[in-house]
């Protein structure tokens, strides 16, 4: 599961794409409009994976969701089960507490880290 991925989302009031890495169970993510997302993604017993994920949402940002902006920063959880195939274009309804999105995950590639650096190229 350790890889790059894409997360294309829409809701009444727009569309946004977040890229995000897993690393084992660990979620670090960012989208376009400056929303940084840390979590975490749990395999569970019957194939399907447990995201939990915290984003803050500032004054002015415009919501996807169709919701005016908030006030104030605004801290965001959100919790939800994804199918086994989650990474292969399924779209998933995400509930967030400021409305619904859509979201089509896409796997970029995997974490394929090398063992040692690569040598500079001799000039």
């Amino acid at each position: 599961m350790d890889g790059f991925y894409a997360a294309f989302l829409t809701g009444r009031g727009g569309n946004a794409i977040v890229l995000f890495v897993i690393k084992s169970t660990v979620l670090v993510g960012v989208d376009a409009g400056g929303l940084k997302y840390d979590g975490s993604v749990q395999p569970l017993p019957d194939g399907g994976y447990h995201f939990k994920l915290r984003y803050i949402v500032q004054p002015g940002t415009q919501l996807i969701t169709g919701m005016g902006s908030v006030g104030t920063p605004t801290p965001i959880q959100l919790d939800f089960i994804a199918p086994s195939d989650f990474a292969s274009g399924v779209i998933i309804t995400i509930q967030t507490p400021l409305g619904p999105v859509n979201a089509k995950l896409t796997k970029l590639r995997d974490l394929d880290l090398p063992d040692r650096p690569p040598r500079p190229a001799d000039g």
